[in-house]
């Protein structure tokens, strides 16, 4: 893989607007393994990074590297970002927008072997666990504001000091308790779609959770777009591709369940 087979590759995976460069430092940095230069449109990748003591390059790596590049120039060439902060939540929507669509397109190969599969799944049913108690807790928080009521205390007194709880986790929970949230999305997903006030925008971000869409592309989800003025076609296939998504997750949690079912089934047939 070498410097123009890079920029092959990131040019098929997203056409922009304005032409950018790129270039191989042929250098090794400690502090960081590339840099986008906005005012030259300039990628830099410090490819020395990824090669390791037998002199092997690691491609995913490298790709990964120059895609969080390509999504820097898409955040200030096409969205006009504005400041010197860059690592916005607009920048992650864009740059895990660009990895699922070039892990889909085979741009972006990373190896997910078996115990890495399994590993990344326990996180996901533990995070979502995490978001069912949330709502939970919201809910006794409630019966316990009205206790509070009808028994004369303060209730903020009562779950700080007693229940060592603090009122923006409160806050947090009860609201996500008053919403009808699904109960497949992780913790961080959860509370992006529980702090936005707006149904409509609500629905259409839900929609993304359940199509396994990251926290930062589902915040930007409910009219908040990571690319600018779709028309109608390219909306209709957005519609298709968020589907598409929702139905691999559905599938890929069936398969889960099933491989459970058959594991027990096995242990019963034994015992």
């Amino acid at each position: 893989m070498n410097q123009e087979d890079v920029f092959e590759q990131l040019n098929k995976l997203h056409k922009c607007k304005e032409p950018f460069t790129l270039v191989f430092s042929e250098k090794k940095c400690k502090n960081r393994n590339g840099f986008y230069s906005p005012a030259e449109y300039k990628i830099t990748i410090n490819n020395k990074n990824f090669i390791n003591q037998e002199g092997e390059l690691n491609g995913t790596l490298l790709m990964y590297t120059a895609i969080h590049e390509l999504a820097h120039h898409i955040q200030f060439t096409e969205h006009k970002q504005k400041g010197i902060r860059c690592h916005t939540q607009l920048f992650y929507a864009i740059l895990d927008m660009l990895a699922d669509k070039a892990e889909e397109m085979e741009i972006y190969k990373p190896v997910i072997d078996h115990e890495l599969e399994e590993l990344l799944t326990e996180a996901e049913v533990i995070s979502q666990k995490i978001a069912r108690l949330q709502i939970e807790l919201g809910k006794v928080l409630e019966k316990i504001n009205s206790a509070c009521i009808k028994k004369g205390v303060r209730y903020e007194d009562m779950v700080k000091r007693k229940a060592f709880i603090c009122m923006d986790t409160v806050k947090k929970c009860t609201r996500m308790a008053s919403l009808d949230l699904p109960n497949n999305i992780s913790a961080d997903v959860q509370a992006v779609i529980a702090g936005e006030r707006d149904n409509d925008k609500r629905k259409v971000m839900t929609i993304a959770a359940q199509a396994g869409k990251s926290a930062a592309q589902v915040k930007y989800a409910g009219g908040n777009n990571t690319t600018s003025s779709k028309s109608k076609g390219e909306s209709e296939m957005d519609n298709l591709l968020l589907e598409k998504g929702r139905l691999e997750n559905q599938i890929k949690n069936l398969q889960t369940r099933l491989k459970r079912v058959m594991e027990l089934l096995y242990k019963e047939e034994q015992s």
